[in-house]
């Protein structure tokens, strides 16, 4: 039984993955696990996931939780957070998931790869959206165009468009690896638009807004045909992602490749770059 602490509690994944941890009715419980400690800032923020969750111990301090967990859920919603907060677990060896978005900025990212790849601890981040049967269905495509649509508001509090807009630079990462390098966007209100592009890669058109009905989409173009798909395996998503987990605790092997997390990262901060300065910018 792997016990699970989890740090940071206004992210609504800390009841939806403690749900799935904690109750053996849920439709898609992760056998083998248990969310044994809580931690937040906000100490009546943390008692009501303990109690939504079913935690037993609700701690002050990182101190308390270190010694009694076989892995840390960073799971506060800002991510420039995730550094401060996944260090004392790194150092302690202790295998960390830090929640999307990895970091609010690509040295952030890189440091917390650098410093778990030293400590050779299991390590991973992800927007569950990187295994949904809809995107996968491309994975192996010569894809000619992408266009890739998504949420998000540049303005977040939450270190701006990264905090929802790296769902949609996971979802080109998937398809288009790291391939990518060049980015020319803009922005109107809150909606922003990307062009993305390089040498022997598709073109890719990226989306995000929060100015109309929340929803993932693909368009994928090909020499033969264009097709078009919602993301809507969003529940069996979140599964997916919890057995990445198992499985990388259970092997010691991380699930996504060292680029391959902060490459997404990257992609939103040259992004955001690029419609401040009305240029294109290279990652």
């Amino acid at each position: 039984m792997y016990k699970i602490g989890i740090v940071g509690c206004d992210n609504s994944h800390a009841i939806t993955f403690g749900r799935m941890f904690n109750d053996p009715s849920h439709k898609f419980h992760v056998d083998g696990f248990k969310v044994t400690h809580v931690y937040d800032l906000d100490k009546a923020l943390a008692k009501k996931v303990a109690e939504k969750v079913g935690i037993e111990n609700i701690v002050n301090s990182l101190d308390e939780m270190i010694n009694e967990i076989d892995i840390v859920f960073i799971e506060f919603r800002d991510g420039k957070l995730h550094l401060e907060y996944a260090r004392p677990f790194i150092e302690a060896e202790i295998p960390v998931f830090v929640d999307k978005p990895l970091a609010a900025n690509s040295s952030d990212a890189e440091e917390l790869v650098n410093l778990a790849k030293k400590k050779k601890i299991p390590f991973t981040s992800f927007s569950v959206l990187r295994f949904s049967n809809d995107v996968l269905a491309f994975k192996d495509t010569e894809i000619i165009r992408l266009g890739v649509n998504g949420p998000g508001d540049p303005d977040s509090v939450y270190s701006g468009l990264i905090f929802y807009g790296i769902h949609v630079a996971e979802i080109i990462n998937v398809l288009t690896g790291i391939s990518l390098k060049k980015i020319f966007s803009v922005r109107k209100g809150k909606t922003v638009s990307a062009l993305i592009w390089n040498k022997d890669a598709p073109i890719v058109d990226l989306r995000i807004s929060n100015e109309y009905p929340y929803t993932f989409s693909l368009e994928v173009f090909t020499r033969d045909k264009v097709e078009y798909r919602k993301i809507s395996d969003i529940d069996e998503c979140y599964y997916k992602g919890l057995l990445k987990i198992k499985e990388m605790l259970d092997t010691g092997r991380w699930p996504i490749r060292d680029e391959d997390l902060v490459f997404p990262v990257k992609l939103i901060n040259a992004i955001e770059k690029s419609y401040r300065t009305g240029s294109i910018v290279e990652i």
